[in-house]
């Protein structure tokens, strides 16, 4: 049946996109959404045999790959508009739950004005009963009949019309007002267990508690380990359906207990019988396969195989914690990725740290030759010339050193594994592509001429700075200067954990700022104070983003080496590591220094930054 909810949702989804036939989308996209559409023709006939929960999957599979598309809007064509109106039919033929779906809405929406305690227009949405009984104004709803239904008329009034509701909320959305259309549509059918019941609390499932689960512990002698064979599959593939408050079919596989236990279809795994687990005729024998939903190559036949075998062999448990998720035992990209460099060598990582600089550099700039200069601690790279990449190497392995001697390091431990890259850029133009490329297209200020990133486990270390000559003054800093800047900053977050940026540029300027003639450091305080003049709550001193790019390397000089006065390097490494963990860097800062953020940065000002 077309009712007004379902036009006005077909509509928006024709209307409000591109038909151009000059839409520029690729053709095999194009192709892999005429496949997407396919794929729904079989909803309707799921939707027939009760099959509600794979129809589920399969628009949800959809609707996500779409969302992965992320096609623009100039250029969606008719094959995109052809699916998105097969996907709103799709969704439409989806039963809708009074209980689990219009329920909520009413007592989130509606009640405040309809309930027991206040009766607007006679009208009570407290139980099903009441709704039934309508308001002053008639009958709320007329079942399978959407489009004359007093409730439909009301919630889709326009803003501004006295009738709109809810009178002083905001308009329902629009996935709202479908639900409750194609609620109507069906027959405004009520699928609890009494009318009488509070709205939403009512449902007729009543499941019997299930049984305890018996976890068998692996004992050595299994040719298939779960914790290896088994449960990557799983993690990865089937607890995207099958997790959280309401997994698809009832069944749940977050741990390893509730893998045992049964879903709404019964024994889903019985330990030592795999012709009687229901998981091994969806993933391996029922012919079309069922699961996962919607794509049933995710598996393969090699994994489903392993695990017909584990069941058969008892389903034996080889972790640890039977209650803890499954997602323990199985590493991520993240993980294995860590676990990678962890387990290289110092050559391995060196050599990883060349190949990555120049990679990056093809990114950021491929037509500009470029060459290197490698010493212990760094690997100097730019379209500079050599001669002024070999001194950009002394300078920088001087500050290293000065570093070292002044915050040393545990052991033989280096400063940065695989050494740190330092691009070196004859022009502004090629440095600020390093923003543009590597940062996410990051707006540049005039001011900035480098900056560092570092990420945890060293996965990336580099400087990328502007050789901005060997001439500084009150407005810039030169060469060298920002270098040792930029090197100390790079040391101080070698952790790869981020610090605001104030202590890092501060901590970077402090270190580099020994020549007390220089123009540029003689000129901080002024522009500290200019800057500081705006603060108008010095209780966000200390948070990032309280001063502009080009203002926070001069006020973070200043106050790192005030905090420095109260408490020492130990004290500052202190807060450097409490701002590693802590977000909220005021907590940070009182628990480092025993004063509250307001308090120490009161103190600041009023010393003038000294």
């Amino acid at each position: 049946m077309r009712f007004l909810i379902q036009s006005l949702l077909v509509l928006s989804c024709v209307f409000g996109m591109s038909t151009s036939v000059d839409a520029a989308l690729d053709d095999q996209v194009k192709k892999e959404l005429t496949g997407l559409t396919s794929e729904l023709r079989p909803v309707a006939s799921m939707v027939r045999k009760k099959e509600i929960e794979e129809a589920r999957s399969i628009i949800q599979k959809i609707e996500d790959r779409i969302k992965e598309l992320n096609i623009a809007t100039d250029e969606r064509d008719r094959s995109y508009t052809a699916l998105k109106v097969a996907l709103q039919r799709a969704k439409n033929a989806i039963p809708v739950s009074f209980e689990k779906e219009v329920a909520p809405i009413i007592k989130e929406r509606c009640i405040g004005c309809h309930g027991e305690d206040q009766q607007s227009g006679r009208l009570r949405l407290d139980t099903y009963a009441n709704m039934g009984k309508g308001g002053q104004t008639g009958p709320l709803l007329l079942p399978r009949n959407p489009n004359n239904s007093h409730i439909i008329a009301r919630i889709m009034a326009p803003a501004d019309a006295p009738a709109r509701m809810p009178k002083r909320g905001e308009k329902l959305t629009d996935d709202q007002i479908s639900i409750i259309g194609r609620w109507i549509a069906g027959g405004a059918a009520f699928d609890g267990e009494d009318m009488q019941a509070a709205i939403g609390d009512s449902m007729v499932e009543k499941k019997a508690p299930k049984p305890p689960v018996k976890v068998v512990m692996a004992d050595g002698t299994e040719t298939v380990s779960f914790k290896n064979d088994v449960a990557p599959m799983l993690v990865n593939v089937c607890t995207r359906c099958h997790s959280g408050n309401n997994p698809r079919g009832g069944y749940n596989m977050t741990t390893f207990e509730q893998l045992l236990t049964d879903g709404d279809t019964g024994s889903t795994i019985v330990p030592g019988d795999p012709d009687s687990s229901y998981i091994i005729d969806l993933v391996l024998r029922q012919k079309p396969l069922k699961m996962p939903a919607g794509n049933q190559t995710a598996i393969k036949q090699s994994q489903a195989k392993a695990l017909e075998k584990w069941i058969k062999e008892g389903a034996h448990f080889d972790g640890t914690d039977p209650k803890a998720p499954l997602r323990g035992l199985v590493p991520t990209e993240a993980d294995l990725e860590r676990a990678k460099l962890a387990a290289m060598s110092d050559t391995d990582f060196s050599k990883r740290r060349i190949e990555q600089a120049e990679s990056l550099w093809k990114r950021v700039a491929p037509r500009e030759e470029a060459t290197s200069v490698a010493t212990e601690n760094l690997y100097v790279y730019g379209n500079a010339a050599q001669s002024r990449l070999d001194e950009v190497a002394k300078w920088g392995e001087e500050q290293v050193t000065a570093l070292t001697s002044k915050y040393k390091l545990p052991g033989d431990e280096k400063p940065w594994r695989g050494r740190l890259a330092v691009f070196v850029s004859k022009t502004r133009f090629d440095y600020e592509e390093f923003n543009t490329v590597l940062m996410n297209g990051r707006r540049t200020p005039a001011s900035i001429s480098g900056h560092t990133s570092i990420s945890p486990n060293f996965e990336t270390a580099y400087i990328a700075m502007h050789d901005v000559g060997d001439t500084d003054s009150a407005d810039s800093q030169n060469a060298k200067q920002l270098l040792s800047s930029l090197l100390a900053q790079a040391y101080l977050s070698r952790s790869g954990s981020a610090l605001p940026d104030w202590l890092q540029q501060g901590f970077g300027l402090l270190e580099a700022g020994a020549a007390a003639d220089s123009p540029f450091i003689r000129a901080i305080p002024q522009r500290a104070a200019q800057s500081l003049a705006t603060v108008s709550n010095p209780a966000t001193l200390f948070d990032d983003g309280t001063f502009a790019p080009e203002e926070v390397g001069a006020v973070g000089m200043l106050l790192t080496r005030f905090l420095i006065t109260r408490g020492g390097m130990p004290k500052l490494k202190e807060l450097a590591g409490a701002l590693q963990t802590e977000r909220n860097a005021g907590r940070a800062v009182q628990a480092t220094y025993g004063q509250t953020a307001a308090q120490l940065a009161q103190a600041f000002i009023q010393s003038g930054g000294r």
